[in-house]
């Protein structure tokens, strides 16, 4: 087999299971848009804002996940399985710490949390309860990323996308039962979505664990094991990981400060964000699979040594997202009219949400090329320090900025605003490329430290 065959065998491999998994998730997000769509705008404003606020912790335990995943693949390129334990070990000890600590913040004052993004009381209260039941899940789903990222990086990436199948249909059959009463259920409206979130992330977090250690895959051992950790070893994953945990919450919090901008701009344009961030996500988990493909495959040769095939990789990597992303533009722009229909809002909201559905399409392919180079490709030689403040400078120089005047200064609708800010991805292209082809990124991070 040529090394080109085998590049896109290992890509079906990886990529498939990841992309499925990641459209699964979409799907559901999706779904339970659709079904609380059907309680009018403020439900829908609600929800959104209550995942907003889950998405600061999730982005965090998304960074740690990565580090975990980068040096579990270098790692598997040495068939090292002991050091990917213990670099398990460091993501749930660390990971339990955050996740707790923020679950127990919000679930005793989701009022505060919901208040940062807007002043709307109906859409505070009717958050505040969704929001407080759905904090329970938030370590359950910490302990399914810990695992999944394990189980991706060392080539089990069919396991994650299978216990995501059976989460997502639990979850899909509850949302039908408790949100509109059926099958005998009572109707709960938005607390009823909040518990079926909670029970599909407990079952799908058992169901993960129970796969490792059933089928004694990599991360399957006793607690002693999994927590003895070198001292070198936890050093060198936090140099690494921190600005990868850094770059995520620089992210987050952007994409937090974009969203106090949108509504307080009003609920209406709110709304019209809001029901598009679907769209969004499952057209981004569609490609999300090629991220997580050219981090672990680029980061197996790296831990093996194969550097010149790892930069071969990266490249291949980037013209297949951009070409894939393109086609998937246009489809998403030509369904945007239908997508709309399916929400029960003003028209005001749903031409607003037309509007950025088209932004987002013509930008798709600059979004997605940063994805696998930032997240995929640099990452997995541990030049995070550069994705950190190659991040930050387009978030805060560019974004922040821009968006602010042109809606509180300028007063412009949301759909150019949107517009504007989208505009900080092709710095992000940039200066990502630019890094990609000095090579300065390749690194192997595994030779002194593997057991």
């Amino acid at each position: 087999m040529s090394e080109r065959q085998s590049f896109y065998k290992n890509i079906y491999k990886i990529a498939i299971p990841v992309t499925l998994q990641s459209l699964l998730m979409s799907l559901l997000y999706l779904t339970d848009q659709l079904m609380i769509g059907q309680l009018g705008d403020v439900a829908i404003a609600s929800v959104g804002m209550a995942t907003r606020i889950f998405g600061i912790i999730s982005v965090v335990l998304a960074g740690l996940s990565v580090g975990v995943s980068v040096y579990a693949a270098q790692f598997w390129g040495t068939k090292d399985n002991k050091s990917i334990t213990q670099v398990l070990g460091i993501g749930l000890f660390t990971g339990i710490l955050l996740s707790l600590t923020f679950a127990i913040a919000v679930f005793f004052n989701p009022s505060f949390f919901l208040g940062l993004f807007t002043t709307d009381t109906s859409v505070t209260d009717g958050g505040a309860i969704f929001l407080q039941i759905v904090a329970i899940s938030y370590v359950p789903t910490m302990l399914t990323m810990m695992y999944s990222a394990i189980l991706r990086s060392t080539e089990h990436a069919k396991w994650p996308m299978y216990v995501s199948l059976v989460s997502v249909v639990l979850n899909i059959i509850l949302n039908y039962m408790l949100v509109f009463g059926h099958w005998g259920a009572a109707e709960m409206g938005l607390k009823g979505s909040a518990v079926a979130t909670v029970i599909s992330k407990i079952v799908e977090c058992l169901l993960i664990i129970g796969v490792v250690y059933f089928y004694r895959l990599p991360g399957a051992t006793g607690m002693r094991n999994l927590f003895t950790i070198p001292k070198p070893l936890i050093k060198k994953f936090f140099s690494t990981s921190y600005p990868i945990i850094l770059t995520e919450l620089v992210w987050v919090l952007g994409e937090t400060v974009y969203a106090i901008i949108y509504s307080r701009m009003g609920t209406t344009e709110m709304t019209a964000m809001m029901m598009t961030s679907p769209l969004q996500g499952l057209s981004i988990g569609l490609l999300t699979g090629l991220s997580s493909a050219a981090g672990v495959m680029i980061g197996n040769k790296l831990g093996a040594g194969e550097f010149d095939t790892a930069l071969a990789h990266a490249r291949r990597f980037v013209k297949l997202g951009i070409t894939i992303s393109l086609i998937l533009g246009v489809i998403v722009a030509a369904i945007s009219p239908l997508y709309v229909k399916a929400y029960n809002v003003s028209d005001e909201a749903s031409r607003l949400g037309i509007y950025i559905i088209l932004v987002f399409a013509g930008f798709l392919w600059v979004k997605v090329s940063n994805m696998i180079m930032a997240g995929g490709i640099l990452n997995s030689g541990g030049d995070s320090k550069y994705v950190f403040a190659m991040e930050s400078a387009a978030t805060w120089l560019i974004g922040v900025p821009s968006g602010l005047l042109l809606s509180f200064v300028w007063k412009q609708p949301v759909f150019l605003v949107y517009l504007v800010l989208s505009c900080e991805e092709v710095v992000r292209f940039m200066l990502g490329w630019v890094r990609l082809t000095s090579k300065k990124w390749m690194k192997n991070l595994v030779s002194d430290v593997s057991a």
